[in-house]
């Protein structure tokens, strides 16, 4: 099994996690796709729970992350608001965690409404959570990537922390 980055790893993990493993197979429809020909799916399921395994040892706010990332969890978006500046309030920081892992949320001009302050400043004030986001993030894919080095094509992150 080979992955391009991390990040198709992981969401590939998330997915199969989620599926269940019962498919009705149409007439004259290839099983699994052709990178996964030789492999059953009872072995993808434990080879999707290993990755798993490592997502779920992660630090809580990484784990969290990815969890909010890749399943658009409620709950860990919630606790996300716990790593953010807050400088608006808990809603506000959750609105901008929502629009950054489902893309869906207010905009900068109706957060800056809705504490009266200039569009702009929602707007620096929205790329300082995103940028704690993304750092969480990125640490999380580095940590994931050296275990998984074999099955990726290409190493995003080890390049990164290496240098």
């Amino acid at each position: 099994m080979q992955f391009s980055t991390i990040k198709s790893l992981v969401g590939w993990a998330f997915q199969i996690e989620a599926v269940c493993l019962v498919k009705v197979q149409k007439f004259g429809e290839q099983q699994t796709s052709p990178a996964f020909a030789d492999v059953t799916p009872h072995d993808l399921k434990a080879q999707a729970a290993m990755v798993m395994l490592k997502i779920n040892r992660l630090p809580a706010e990484q784990r969290a992350v990815l969890w909010a990332l890749h399943v658009q969890r409620e709950t860990e978006m919630v606790y996300l608001t716990t790593h953010t500046p807050c400088r608006f309030g808990f809603k506000t920081d959750l609105d901008i965690i929502r629009k950054w892992a489902t893309g869906e949320g207010p905009g900068c001009r109706e957060l800056g409404d809705r504490h009266h302050v200039h569009y702009s400043t929602a707007s620096r004030y929205e790329k300082t959570v995103v940028q704690a986001l993304e750092l969480l993030m990125h640490k999380a894919y580095g940590v994931l990537e050296g275990p998984h080095r074999e099955m990726l094509e290409y190493l995003v992150y080890a390049e990164r922390l290496t240098a």
